[in-house]
């Protein structure tokens, strides 16, 4: 057979072993749906201007972008898989590691916070906070350290995740060395966080304008409509079953967004790419070790969010 509803890294799983099966279907896959797409683009578009730049000491004005969402919408899931194609494994001499990740804790204070956060990407010893404390370590010794390492190991974007934490005491002083850092290093920043990043960003017009919220870069709760369908049939080639299930019909993703939406508060009545894909690898699993050929009406409704 050859399971053309399958992509062709799921046709090897059809025939293996139930445990090989469950393995797979519990890992992470990705599902280029629209949005993400489009986001993906746009960092891949990021990721190499810096290509196309003299080798100086000049300030660039370089494009960033900021992706929002409440929990669970996919901002994680994004970040991770633009990682995975664009990333090299960390050296320990700092060689090579074009893709930087760190997350703001909510404890960021001041400049000597963020940079504590911004090295943790590199494992850097300034990334201890706490240690800094009690180190004479000035704010410009550790801008220093931080444009040395980016260049260095030729980043060529920087993530910061959790960007809602720089609201609060010094928020204007971190915002204009967050764009400092950018212009003097050469390295674009993507700001990742909750909606109410955009408030953080009216503070600041030339950082809203350096790292924009793009329409695509908005990660929305997810209605019974098309888009939603559309993922459904993505991740179904995911799922390693002889028949295909057809998740994305009308009558089984009825029932499906029946059983995954919220069903309190702002986001009631909607659902979300986390909660989706937790219920899609809990029904395939329980169909696999009932040994069916494809998911049916009966095993979603036997299995509830």
């Amino acid at each position: 057979m050859t399971y053309k509803h399958l992509n062709t890294s799921t046709i090897p799983y059809v025939n293996k072993s139930l445990k090989e099966k469950i393995r797979w279907v519990r890992g992470e896959h990705f599902v280029y749906y629209s949005k993400a797409k489009k986001c993906l683009k746009q960092l891949k578009w990021i990721f190499e201007q810096s290509l196309y730049y003299q080798d100086d000491n000049l300030p660039y004005d370089l494009e960033g972008l900021t992706i929002i969402g409440d929990s669970g919408a996919g901002k994680t899931f994004l970040v991770r898989e633009f990682m995975r194609t664009h990333s090299i494994e960390h050296h320990p001499t700092y060689e090579g590691h074009p893709v930087g990740y760190c997350m703001l804790k909510d404890s960021v204070t001041g400049l000597k916070g963020l940079y504590s956060a911004l090295l943790s990407a590199y494992g850097h010893p300034y990334a201890n906070s706490d240690s800094l404390r009690y180190k004479k370590v000035t704010i410009d010794q550790l801008e220093e350290t931080l444009v040395y390492i980016l260049k260095k190991t030729q980043t060529r974007l920087l993530f910061i995740d959790e960007f809602q934490h720089a609201m609060g005491r010094n928020q204007q002083a971190i915002l204009n060395q967050l764009k400092r850092t950018m212009l003097i290093s050469h390295v674009p920043f993507v700001a990742i966080g909750v909606p109410y990043v955009k408030n953080i960003l009216k503070l600041d017009s030339q950082l809203a304008d350096r790292c924009p919220v793009r329409e695509y870069s908005k990660l929305t709760y997810w209605k019974p409509d098309n888009e939603f369908k559309m993922f459904l049939k993505g991740y179904e080639d995911y799922l390693p079953f002889p028949e295909p299930s057809l998740l994305h019909s009308k009558i089984l993703s009825q029932k499906i967004f029946e059983n995954v939406k919220v069903l309190e508060g702002e986001n009631a009545g909607l659902t979300n790419l986390r909660r989706v894909v937790r219920y899609l690898k809990k029904v395939a699993v329980e169909a696999i070790k009932k040994g069916k050929n494809r998911i049916t009406g009966e095993d979603i409704d036997d299995m509830q969010y």
